[in-house]
């Protein structure tokens, strides 16, 4: 009935649910089903490029603790998913309890240990104010699922190990404010602290070096560096901050700065201030709107994160990074390198995985300080032919990719030192492996050539590696 009643519910389009719909699933009986249309109405489930704030992690688990905490003798735990509309809102949150363990010896509970479907009927009741008045600042503008986890009562679980007292480090707010001796503070670390703004009490300590706000619901940052002259680091990951939520006065001292899993669309514009910067993380971004012109504000960058960011191109106006060192385009929708990218003779490291790359660009092998590819699951079926000039390769990564033929350049390689082939379609045992020099770990795993008889078939092969000391992993 109730699945019914919600595909109704899904069914009238100009709908709007003024309560959240609260519904208990007992995953050993069933309990009520998600509608098979709710996660294509609201995306796929955890919502992609996003996770739950802790935030609203945070205000769960106290919501449960509230409905149950002062009782409850034994384990509970409770896991939920929320479905938020434009607005930030719940729509519905789906919950299941669990009691896995006996507070005391740790072994598996007996099913009858607790009631669950009895405390589902106190939780669903209990849970409903926090449904009803939960707003997702991140979300709004676009529909998305989350998930939630909370724990009752696990007293048996050890301890977690406790951070060591450090003069120079402070790690709440409180002692922030209580700290005396601020001249010695080089680390502030004020992460999940539940934070909407920077906190003045960071200007307290002149001699601060490392400053961590992450995971925090911060929307704006503006932050007086002429008051913290020696800060080198500024993590802000993890907040609300968009493209130029962050201001920051011209600086020379500012090195690193982290704005992972953020609401950026660009490179910001706050990071030309900072002219000694060399590591940018923007991963887990929605970078849609960068452009040649973007990288004109990093130019000295020696470190720039990409991971996760949407890009479904890059401008070939990277190429005026002449500086960078270590560039990471992990989990984006590429399907080409621009031609560009070959002018940054000072890259080491190189990161393109998890895209939808069929080939690399054919003057690849101008980078030839490159000592780190990572191109696995990706479309590649060859390499260019003078890939072989990049003789400072050592790790090279090709995993799970279309290759059939092994590509014959792999073996002009002399200080390459750990190859990774792994679920590729050689169909099989390549014997030009046995020509590389200085192999020390071959990744072969998932290739067709490694049937059930594949010690016996290729025992000469795999003991002649071994021979040489060469990790082999199939």
């Amino acid at each position: 009935m109730k699945t019914f009643l919600l595909c109704l519910l899904l069914s009238c389009g100009q709908f709007s649910i003024a309560q959240s719909v609260v519904l208990y699933q007992n995953e050993n009986k069933g309990g009520a089903p998600v509608p098979p249309d709710l996660d294509k109405k609201y995306g796929s489930q955890p919502t992609n490029n996003f996770e739950t704030p802790y935030s609203i992690q945070k205000r769960f688990q106290n919501a449960f603790q509230r409905i149950l905490g002062s009782e409850m003798r034994q384990n509970l735990s409770i896991r939920a998913t929320l479905y938020l509309n434009e607005q930030g809102k719940a729509d519905y949150l789906f919950f299941s309890l669990a009691n896995p363990f006996y507070p005391t010896t740790g072994q598996t509970a007996k099913p009858e240990s607790l009631n669950l479907d009895s405390l589902s009927k106190v939780v669903q009741i209990g849970i409903q104010p926090f449904a009803d008045s939960l707003i997702s600042r991140r979300t709004i503008g676009r529909k998305a699922v989350i998930g939630m986890y909370a724990a009752l009562n696990f007293s048996n679980l050890p301890a977690g190990v406790p951070h060591a007292v450090k003069d120079s480090v402070i790690r709440t707010l409180a002692e922030a404010v209580e700290t005396r001796d601020t001249m010695r503070v080089k680390e502030l670390s004020l992460s999940r602290a539940l934070l909407t703004s920077v906190p003045d009490v960071i200007y307290r300590f002149p001699n601060l070096e490392r400053l961590f706000l992450a995971d925090n619901d911060i929307e704006n940052a503006s932050i007086d560096l002429s008051r913290l002259p020696k800060l080198q680091q500024l993590d802000l990951s993890g907040n609300i901050l968009k493209t130029n939520a962050i201001s920051l006065p011209k600086n020379k001292t500012l090195h690193s700065l982290n704005l992972l899993k953020n609401q950026m669309d660009d490179i910001p514009p706050v990071a030309k201030s900072c002219k000694k910067l060399q590591t940018l993380w923007l991963g887990s971004n929605q970078i849609t709107a960068l452009k040649n012109s973007s990288f004109r504000r990093v130019r000295r960058l020696r470190d720039l994160n990409l991971y996760k960011a949407e890009l479904t191109s890059v401008p070939k106006g990277i190429s005026k990074m002449k500086r960078l060192e270590v560039l990471d385009l992990y989990y984006n929708q590429l399907e080409v390198l621009p031609k560009s990218i070959c002018k940054l003779k000072r890259l080491t490291h190189l990161a393109i995985s998890h895209n939808q790359i069929s080939a690399l660009p054919e003057k690849i092998y101008k980078l030839k300080n490159v000592h780190t590819l990572y191109a696995h699951h990706n479309h590649l079926s060859k390499l260019p032919e003078r890939i072989v000039q990049m003789q400072n390769l050592k790790i090279l990564d090709l995993g799970y990719n279309w290759l059939t033929q092994f590509p014959n350049e792999l073996v002009a390689f002399t200080n390459l030192q750990e190859l990774d082939l792994s679920a590729n379609n050689f169909p099989e045992f390549p014997q030009q492996l046995l020509q590389i020099k200085k192999l020390d770990k071959l990744y072969l795993r998932g290739n067709p050539f490694l049937g059930e008889d594949r010690e016996t078939r290729y025992n000469r092969q795999f003991s002649l590696l071994k021979d040489r000391n060469i990790e082999v992993f199939y």
